[in-house]
């Protein structure tokens, strides 16, 4: 017990340099995201989601269409760290129906063992425009939604190469190593974003 205690200790004080240093990073991004002005950070925004598209395209053909047949789409482009059994991260996205555009944030906390930054990139589907109405409208808790759907036992298959995550709700989600196999949204909560609306 003494041992276990003694390498949780450790392992908190070897961390605190790294969270102390994404801490300062994160400042420093946020910093400059606020000089921004709101029109600058949406054209950005809009780039990302445009290239982040085209990633998915480029890996599954078939998903160009399924996507732009779809009532829906979100993508978001987001940021993190992870400093042994804490992380943290947040990021901004635009969702996108009939034309329209609704710009958001999310915020993501996690507990786990890891190391490490890394920005993720993800692209949402909806199948339906309640689902994309209550995921604007609302905000969207991922751990919950997440859930039920896991309970449910859906699975996917509908949009190309997508993982299924809710009822009529599907996501890409690709790392710094390429389109990652398995979603992982949890802990996240998306929003509406007042500043850039």
């Amino acid at each position: 017990m003494r041992l276990r205690s003694t390498i949780l200790v450790l392992a908190t004080m070897l961390s605190l340099p790294v969270l102390a240093d994404s801490a300062v990073k994160q400042n420093n991004s946020a910093s400059a995201a606020d000089q921004k002005t709101p029109a600058e950070r949406r054209t950005e925004i809009d780039r990302t989601a445009s290239d982040t598209l085209a990633q998915v395209y480029k890996k599954y053909p078939k998903a160009k269409s399924q996507i732009a047949k779809a009532p829906a789409y979100a993508v978001f482009r987001t940021g993190g760290f992870q400093a042994m059994f804490v992380g943290a991260g947040g990021g901004d996205g635009v969702a996108v129906a009939s034309g329209k555009r609704t710009y958001m944030n999310m915020l993501q906390g996690k507990l786990g063992l890891g190391l490490g930054a890394k920005e993720t990139r993800e692209v949402w589907v909806f199948t339906s425009t309640d689902a994309y109405n209550k995921f604007v409208s609302s905000g969207w808790s991922a751990s919950g939604e997440v859930g039920a759907a896991a309970k449910l036992g859906k699975t996917g298959g509908q949009i190309a190469g997508a993982k299924h995550l809710a009822e009529n709700v599907y996501v890409y989600q690709f790392t710094e190593n390429g389109l990652s196999a398995e979603a992982t949204v949890n802990g996240a909560k998306y929003m509406k974003s007042d500043e850039l609306n």
